[in-house]
């Protein structure tokens, strides 16, 4: 559990990156980084996805959960491109899921192929992107970061708006809303497989909801308190936290909290930071982290973040809280509290407290 509990805590800021072909990504993409759009052109519920493996191997999958008249439907193909040119092209491609006597799978897999060089063209249309771009809304939220862009694209009913926001990997787009403001196109997550077994990607999986839970029906015993330092980080715990090591403290296999300071490497402004906001709202590690249940909270030099993250295998929902403030010696102070959903409503006083006796 506590193993578990741990890897909801750690950032990853690992190499092998790359861009799309016709434009410089202010965040290089990753191999192994995938994105899922809420695709709501479809009449049902339906998905897209679209995973690097490499600079030049890609997959892309339609994927629709089952309901009460269809089962579940997944379509998908791997596909090659020639890295470091002008334009998006295609020089292979394999169709890997797919019934070839279903006509409706088959426009499927057109219709992907479609979305690939227009999403491609649109993006490159734009030029550059970064916070500093013209127009481009910074440090606000998580829903607004970004810039808007006016488009007309049949696909999508004709005149729409396209957000585009460097966090969100591959053509950086966030979202398409149509001329009444309603996404048609979303981002609603994105993630890292860890290896070509990794099944992370293969389906768009809910963060389901937590029963009902009666909100601090739980008023923990008082107990003798203590301060948790690090380095200038300081949070103020009680004797039900046992310290696992020397910047980790854990309540039973309820909670944990960690402390961190991490060196900031030389950068352009705002590159830092947006790294490490994709790299913590990223699915890995057998956890999803659906960008809906998100929220980021800029303030000035400090960046709060609110996620569920959700271990299907085992059936558990954990909220987690990060705090990511640029200190005095321009290193990163990092705090991250995650515990069981459950947990923490029924004690959120509690749990809330302790955050907010955080100093740095």
């Amino acid at each position: 559990m506590k193993k578990i509990l741990l890897s909801l805590l750690l950032i990853n800021l690992s190499v092998l990156v790359f861009a799309l072909p016709g434009f410089n990504s202010f965040i290089q993409d990753k191999a192994g980084e995938f994105v899922y759009y809420k695709d709501s052109s479809f009449a049902r519920e339906s998905y897209i996805g679209l995973l690097s493996y490499d600079a030049n191997t890609f997959q892309i999958r339609y994927y629709a959960p089952a309901n009460s008249t269809n089962g579940e439907k997944i379509v998908a193909c791997l596909f090659t491109i020639e890295p470091g040119t002008d334009t998006f092209n295609m020089t292979g491609e394999n169709v890997i899921i797919a019934d070839y006597n279903d006509k409706e799978d088959i426009e499927i897999v057109n219709y992907m192929h479609d979305l690939l060089y227009e999403l491609s063209a649109r993006r490159i249309n734009v030029g550059s992107l970064h916070p500093k771009t013209e127009g481009y809304i910074n440090n606000t939220s998580l829903t607004d970061n970004g810039l808007k862009v006016k488009n007309n694209y049949p696909q999508f009913g004709g005149d729409v708006v396209m957000f585009y926001d460097c966090m969100i990997p591959f053509f950086n787009l966030k979202r398409i809303e149509d001329h009444k403001g309603k996404a048609i196109f979303e981002c609603v997550e994105i993630g890292k497989i860890s290896s070509a077994e990794d099944k992370l990607f293969d389906r768009y999986v809910k963060i389901p909801e937590v029963g009902k839970v009666k909100i601090n029906s739980v008023k923990p015993k008082k107990q003798e308190s203590f301060d948790a330092v690090i380095g200038n980080q300081k949070i103020k715990l009680d004797s039900s936290w046992v310290a696992k090591m020397s910047n980790m403290w854990v309540q039973n296999d309820d909670a944990i909290i960690t402390m961190v300071t991490y060196d900031t490497p030389a950068a352009p402004d705002y590159y830092n930071e947006y790294s490490i906001l994709r790299s913590l709202l990223e699915s890995k590690d057998d956890y999803y982290i659906t960008l809906d249940k998100c929220d980021v909270i800029f303030d000035k030099k400090n960046m709060r973040i609110y996620s569920e993250q959700y271990l299907a295998n085992a059936g558990k929902i954990y909220y987690g809280i990060k705090y990511l403030t640029l200190n005095s010696n321009k290193q990163y102070d990092y705090l991250s509290f995650a515990a069981l959903k459950a947990t923490y409503l029924i004690k959120r006083s509690y749990y809330d407290k302790i955050i907010k006796s955080y100093s740095n």
